[in-house]
C-alpha cells in the first residue's frame, strides 16, 4: 500500500529517493533493498513537459505530504558516499576484505621488510612469513620476495584509486548543480586488473 512518507521514487538513471530520508540513497541502501524484497516497486522518477526526470517534478509530488528534497549539498554528500563504496569495491578486486586480513597483509609486509634489512634472520622471528614456506614459496627470502612484490604492486593500484577517488570528491564539490556533479560520479573510470 503506497505510503508517500515510506516510498521509493526511481529515475531512468538509477537515481532512487527516499521519502523516509528526504534524500537520494544509493541503489545498495538496506532499508530500500528490504523494502523491494517485501515486493514493493519503486514508483517512476515524473517527468517534465519536455520529458526529463528533474527534482522540481518531484519536489511537485512531496510537497503535498510536506516532504523536501534534500539540498544541492546534500545531494553532494551522497555522490561523494557513492564515489567511496565504488572505491572499495575497486579494491576488493585486488586485496582480501576484513579488518583481520588487513591486519595480517601490514604484518606480512613488516616481517617481510625486516627479512630483508637483516643480515642473519632467524626464521622464528617471523611467523607470518614462516607460515607461507612451502605455500607460496619453498624457503622464506622467497616469501619474502612474494610479500613484497604483492605490497608493491598495491602501493601502485591503491594510490591509483585514491587519486582518482579524491580526485572525484573534490570536482563533485566544485561542480555549480546536480547535473555537473552526477555527470563527475559518470565519468569515473577505475584502474583495470591486469589479466
Amino acid at each position: 500500500m503506497y505510503n508517500p512518507y515510506d516510498w521509493y521514487w526511481l529515475a531512468d538513471d538509477g537515481r532512487v529517493f527516499a521519502s523516509a530520508n528526504q534524500s537520494l540513497v544509493p541503489k545498495s541502501y538496506p532499508a530500500y533493498k528490504n523494502w523491494l524484497a517485501n515486493g514493493n516497486v519503486p514508483t517512476r522518477w515524473p517527468c517534465d513537459d519536455s520529458g526529463a526526470q528533474t527534482d522540481s517534478e518531484l519536489s511537485k509530488v512531496l510537497k503535498p505530504y510536506g516532504l523536501t528534497i534534500g539540498s544541492f549539498e546534500e545531494i553532494k554528500s551522497m555522490l561523494k558516499a557513492e564515489v567511496d563504496s565504488a572505491a572499495e569495491i575497486e579494491r576488493l578486486k585486488y586485496i582480501t576484505p576484513g579488518n583481520g586480513q588487513a591486519m595480517t597483509y601490514q604484518q606480512k609486509v613488516t616481517e617481510a621488510q625486516a627479512f630483508k634489512a637483516t643480515t642473519n634472520p632467524q626464521d622464528m622471528d617471523y611467523p607470518m612469513l614462516s607460515s607461507e614456506v612451502g605455500i607460496t614459496a619453498e624457503a622464506i627470502s622467497e616469501v619474502a620476495d612474494v610479500v613484497l612484490a604483492a605490497f608493491a604492486h598495491w602501493q601502485q593500484i591503491g594510490a591509483m584509486i585514491e587519486s582518482i577517488r579524491l580526485g572525484a570528491k573534490r570536482d563533485i564539490d566544485a561542480a555549480e548543480d546536480e547535473a555537473a556533479a552526477r555527470a563527475v560520479v559518470d565519468s569515473v573510470e577505475w584502474p583495470q586488473p591486469a589479466l
